[in-house]
């Protein structure tokens, strides 16, 4: 399983470019990626949308989401951008 440690793209995650930056780098290893989040101080949503949930999406289980134990804000944010976006799916 490939780690992904997120504090190496910056500790606020806020963008949707860094996000896509994230996603690009994970995705040669689209199976079995771990994203880890020790450090990161901050995410804002439109980035957890761009990567958490778009890669749910495409990707379905294929991934895990790693060192939010102390993160009750980021582990929300997390939650509602799979919320969020299964809300605008269209079928």
């Amino acid at each position: 399983m490939k780690t992904i440690k997120l504090i190496h793209f910056w500790k606020n995650l806020v963008s949707r470019p860094i996000a896509k930056q994230v996603f690009l780098a994970a995705e040669v290893n689209k199976f079995e990626v771990m994203f880890d989040c020790k450090g990161v101080e901050f995410m804002s949503s439109s980035f957890a949308d761009e990567l958490f949930a778009k890669w749910k999406d495409r990707f379905w289980k294929k991934f895990k989401i790693t060192n939010l134990n102390n993160q009750p804000l980021l582990v929300e944010i997390i939650k509602q951008s799979f919320i969020t976006r299964d809300k605008f799916t269209v079928v």
